[in-house]
């Protein structure tokens, strides 16, 4: 880390803490504001290392911002030697830090969260793993032995099928996930909300580290402990760097309750809940809100069929149609493809059928949407003509009622979709597309 260019320095500095925060203490910079000051710089020709090459007082003359104040501002950047201190430190314990304008930053946290992606990460290991994908097994810390012995196997299941576990690193079904993965000699990605510094020198990940099967990563201070913010601030991050997701055990309070909730409302990925006779589990009420059940199986289960989402019938796309297990090759081609990949049509595109075919074009203008984006896409396909029940639209669109009603209740709020009476349909009110949001340092 002692090689770290002029932009990732200032971001470092005015979005990091490298130490534990004492009153009078600038507060760093959180994601969603360094991601309003990014668009500003970005806006006015600069990057954030002219931050620290000049003085910072001039640059900041036309910006405004209640929170964000110039002296706030000044005040981060003034912290070099605190951060040389800190990174002296955590180099010397093997961590590096890697920014958003980086390649090997996570892509699927830039496409998902965009602009409220964390600006940076702290991490050990084999940082090419961060674009791998895989499944997200989460559950609750306090797990019984037959959950945690599910979870073993799910992360040993994973690795024999070729896919990389994505978790938490928490006490209970993480680290079993996580352990089960790696005793197969599988990948894994740990996204942990504390004490990033002491799990890199641990001697349980420690043999997995140097075979490179792992990588540790935190958004947070590398030393900083348990805090509850934090640990549901990560649970994002996980999902959004997987492509599926399974709850082993969830209460229905808490951080795997939380997270499982704002993954569902968001529809970042196929969820899945495993089935238990736990009165007091949250898992059937995960169900009834549009999570999957685990399907039973005999012996082993498939891992891929997790990944899975049926074709229409018609052959067209529905809205979670992505790779099962991405391509690693074409990910690091181009890290800024929407990971939604829409199929359009077979043949090149001086084939007659495909030329011929409006509809094929839309789906290509739907290439680089998130999943409420591409939504709206088909939504103005399906009803621009002729207003359509929510169980027609559920139908054609082939997502859980829960996600559908979300979905038309904000489209309906935002002026996109005219909500008629008897019976209750959905018509497209035409206007002007939004414009396209792209991730800036």
């Amino acid at each position: 880390m002692n090689m770290l260019t002029p932009t990732t320095q200032a971001v470092l500095l005015l979005t990091a803490h490298f130490s534990k925060p004492a009153p009078g203490d600038p507060k760093p910079l959180t994601p969603t504001e360094w991601g309003r000051f990014a668009v500003w710089l970005k806006g006015q020709g600069m990057t954030p290392e002219a931050l620290i090459e000049e003085h910072p007082e001039r640059l900041l003359g036309g910006w405004q911002d209640d929170k964000i104040t110039p002296e706030r501002v000044c005040a981060l950047l003034s912290r070099s030697s605190a951060m040389a201190l800190a990174l002296e430190k955590w180099q010397r314990a093997g961590l590096w830090v890697i920014t958003r304008s980086e390649p090997e930053y996570p892509v699927r946290l830039k496409r998902f969260l965009r602009n409220s992606s964390p600006p940076l990460f702290f991490g050990c290991g084999n940082r090419q793993l961060l674009n791998r994908g895989g499944l997200a097994v989460v559950g609750s810390r306090n797990a019984t032995e037959v959950d945690l012995d599910f979870a073993r196997m799910i992360g040993g299941e994973s690795a024999a099928a070729g896919c990389t576990i994505v978790s938490g690193g928490a006490r209970g079904i993480d680290t079993s996930a996580m352990q089960g993965a790696l005793e197969k000699d599988g990948t894994v990605i740990g996204v942990l909300a504390d004490r990033l510094l002491k799990a890199a020198a641990s001697s349980r990940y420690r043999q997995a580290l140097m075979a490179q099967n792992l990588v540790l990563l935190s958004p947070f201070n590398p030393e900083a402990g348990f805090d509850v913010g934090n640990a549901m601030a990560r649970n994002k991050y996980v999902y959004c760097m997987a492509d599926a997701a399974l709850v082993v055990h969830s209460d229905t309070k808490g951080g795997t309750w939380s997270g499982a909730l704002e993954n569902l409302k968001n529809a970042w990925v196929p969820l899945w809940v495993q089935p238990n006779n736990d009165k007091g589990s949250g898992n059937a009420q995960l169900a009834a809100k549009g999570a999957r059940w685990l399907p039973a199986t005999e012996g082993k289960l498939d891992i891929r069929q997790l990944f899975e989402r049926p074709l229409k019938p018609e052959g067209l796309p529905t809205l979670f149609d992505h790779p099962v297990i991405p391509d690693e090759a074409a990910v690091g081609e181009d890290q800024e493809v929407f990971e939604l990949e829409i199929q359009a049509e077979a043949g090149s595109p001086g084939d007659e059928d495909a030329v011929n075919t409006a509809e094929s074009e839309d789906w290509r203008a739907c290439n680089e949407m998130t999943l409420y984006e591409f939504f709206l896409c088909r939504m103005q396909a399906l009803t621009e003509k002729e207003a359509k029940t929510a169980d027609q639209l559920r139908k054609e669109l082939d997502v859980s009622k829960n996600q559908l009603n979300v979905w038309l209740k904000r489209a309906t709020e935002e002026g996109q979709l005219n909500k008629k009476k008897g019976p209750v349909r959905y018509a497209w009110i035409p206007s002007k597309p939004k414009p396209k949001q792209k991730t800036i340092f």
